[in-house]
């Protein structure tokens, strides 16, 4: 007997053509080449971005993927960045899987080319596996490709596409809760399938495996257990309460007024020393308010079991997905055990107010910020409130937009009771679990405090706990969520779809027009490109004779928490060029003993701060012959000097200090071999 699967139709939809699929990846073929427009015109020679930055990082991964295969080396350890250390990339934004297709399969292109082209099926794939799930969970073909259309096409993926390549590899979500939705209904491989999708996502994005656990966990939930709300309404002797609330509220509110007008209080006001800012306030004001809110409707959660072939089916799936994934991900997990007991995890140390913000709540009506129309002006909108386009948007289109509001009205809004009652496999069910889901993700990406057209109004959200877990802290942005978000929006606008369909006489002109507002509001403008040009030094360091790794000068160390000296991004393309080590260089995530190794190097310790331009700080410098020792002991044979970006004090040790031969000059640097 099938047990009850809580995000797909109950009566499984018709069986459709192998023909139809054909259709419908044709149709997100030209999706990708028309989103990532200009790019199949500068497949071997460009990037997308508006600069060079973490794009290039994402070409260095495939460069080391085909380095790393060809010499037989670990390929989540490096020695061709951070000389003479080298670092581990387990943490690193590796995107071990697009990088092992392009040193296999399309191994016969450029590194270059073979990113593109990974790029262009991973648009595509977004949107037909998203595709496959909406089929499953309405039955029709032509609501299923507008479906993959909202994800594929929406502004997280637009937004992504300027460099951030590891985001935009999405097609693994829609596919996981395809197969893992279906594995707690039936029995047989499919949860060995979920488990094999979650697996290979470990090798995407680190985020992504994060959202599918989460996505496993919600799904298991609503499959074993009959979940509903009720608003109990206030109880009998809460009144005094909600008088002590509202009363404190009138004094935090007054407090605030206060300190905008004064501009803060120095002396002390009862039990507070001081008030310079509105802040805590705020914060303790809004807690106020939901106690008051609480108290008055209480919210209750009813959860009644299932039959126990549910309960079973779905532990079940559990954990044959769980020891799936565990196997595929082994190297990774075992890296990362190795990581942790060497005390090297890396995870980003902030506080309370120091928290990466989520969303923007005004982007919900601000509009597209990549639409070729209007985008410009939105953008515009975006920099005069400190809005950031990629990480903060949360635009989600007006046709969608008005489709859930009509499935809001129609299947969550009866009464309090019936709002996420989720009996049943009925297509009502399905769409509240849906929507359930986007509202769970969409809090998520609010992030710890709302942030209200730039501005943060101190009303704490649950994601502001979510750094106490030691593994969801490392998915330290939380407006990445919004690409769950985006993927409930697709699933609940097929839903409305398939059921507007079969109420109208003239459905397929319905179908066009909701797909001509989605690619005029979701389309993006033209994607700026990045040249990869290189200056000739490069190539003839590529043809020196002697052996032995480069220190680019200003030199940086650099990771996704921050930078010391001064580090430029087209050091790893030029990287690609020469082939040879490098020190300083960016990964995601930089272990400690790679700073620490730096620092207790006199010679490269000096070159960082005098690459950071600070002078004044710079500690003794090392003479000729340490220097000369130093360089040997380092493995450095071949310094570049990008004499446009030294600073004084830097060219000037470089010249009169270094034992450095000059024999090559291009674009502003020097190159120079270290003299015997």
């Amino acid at each position: 007997m099938d047990v009850y699967s809580p995000l797909l139709q109950a009566d499984a939809p018709p069986r459709i053509r192998p023909l139809w699929h054909a259709v419908a990846a044709l149709a997100f073929a030209v999706l990708a080449i028309g989103w990532t427009f200009p790019l199949t015109q500068h497949l071997s020679t460009h990037l997308p971005g508006a600069a060079s930055g973490d794009n290039v990082s994402f070409l260095w991964n495939f460069w080391w993927m085909r380095a790393a295969l060809s010499s037989h080396s670990d390929v989540f350890f490096t020695k061709y960045l951070f000389v003479p250390v080298g670092t581990d990339l387990t943490l690193h934004t590796h995107t071990a899987l697009p990088a092992l297709v392009g040193a296999t399969i399309f191994q016969s292109l450029s590194i270059t080319a073979a990113q593109n082209v990974t790029i262009l099926i991973s648009v595509l794939l977004n949107g037909f596996c998203t595709y496959l799930l909406a089929h499953r969970v309405t039955g029709d073909f032509g609501a299923a490709l507008i479906g993959g259309l909202v994800f594929a096409g929406s502004p997280f993926i637009a937004a992504h596409l300027n460099g951030h390549f590891n985001l935009i590899t999405a097609w693994t979500i829609p596919l996981f809760v395809v197969c893992f939705s279906r594995a707690v209904s039936r029995s047989g491989r499919r949860p060995a399938i979920a488990g094999a999708v979650l697996g290979l996502t470990a090798y995407i994005d680190y985020y992504y495996v994060v959202f599918e656990c989460v996505l496993g966990l919600y799904i298991a939930a609503l499959a074993a257990g009959q979940w509903s709300l009720s608003l109990r309404g206030p109880r009998s002797g809460s009144r005094w309460l909600t008088i002590a609330a509202a009363i404190l509220i009138v004094i935090f509110i007054a407090l605030i007024v206060t300190v905008v007008l004064t501009g803060g209080l120095d002396g002390p006001v009862g039990p507070i020393r001081s008030l310079r800012g509105t802040f805590n306030l705020w914060q303790a004001l809004w807690i106020l308010i939901g106690i008051v809110i609480w108290s008055y409707v209480r919210p209750a959660v009813h959860v009644r079991r299932r039959h126990s072939l549910a309960v079973k089916q779905a532990i079940r799936s559990l954990a044959i997905t769980g020891v799936v994934f565990l196997l595929i991900a082994a190297p990774l997990a075992w890296k990362a055990v190795t990581l942790i007991s060497r005390g090297e995890y890396v995870t980003q140390t902030y506080y309370w107010r120091s928290a990466p913000q989520g969303l923007d709540i005004a982007t919900l009506a601000l509009g597209n910020p990549f639409n070729p129309l209007w985008g410009a002006t939105v953008q515009h909108v975006y920099a005069a409130l400190g809005i950031d386009a990629i990480e903060a948007n949360g635009w989600l289109g007006v046709a969608p937009m008005l489709l859930l509001v009509w499935m809001i009205r129609r299947h969550a809004w009866p009464t309090p009771s019936q709002l996420s009652s989720l009996h049943g496999g009925n297509p009502s069910c399905v769409a509240r679990n849906w929507m359930w889901l986007g509202v769970i993700f969409f809090i998520w990406a609010l992030g710890p405090h709302l942030m209200t057209a730039g501005h943060n109004t101190g009303m704490i959200l649950p994601q502001s706990l979510l750094r106490f877990l030691p593994i969801i802290n490392n998915a330290r942005i939380p407006g990445r969520a919004m690409v769950v978000v985006y993927l409930a929006l697709a699933m609940v606008t097929s839903l409305a779809l398939a059921e507007r369909r079969r109420a109208s006489t003239r459905p397929l002109r319905m179908l066009s027009l909701v797909a001509l507002l989605l690619i005029v509001d979701y389309v993006p403008a033209p994607f700026p490109m990045v040249a990869l040009e290189h200056p000739a030094v490069y190539d003839l360091l590529r043809n020196r004779p002697e052996q032995g790794a480069v220190c680019e000068l200003p030199l940086g160390l650099r990771d996704g928490f921050g930078e010391r000296g001064v580090f430029d991004d087209r050091v790893l393309f030029y990287q690609t060029i020469h082939q040879r080590p490098i020190v300083g260089g960016f990964v995601a995530r930089l272990p400690r003993s790679v700073t620490t190794a730096y620092r207790e190097d006199v010679l490269l310790d000096a070159l960082l701060t005098l690459s950071s331009g600070n002078a004044s700080g710079v500690p003794p410098m090392p003479e000729r012959r340490l220097a000369s020792d130093k360089l040997r002991e380092d493995g450095i044979r071949f310094v570049i000097l990008d004499r446009t970006k030294s600073s004084p004090a830097l060219i000037n040790y470089v010249d009169e200090v270094l034992p450095l031969t000059l024999v090559g000059e291009a674009e502003g640097r020097s190159l120079y071999v270290v003299s015997e």
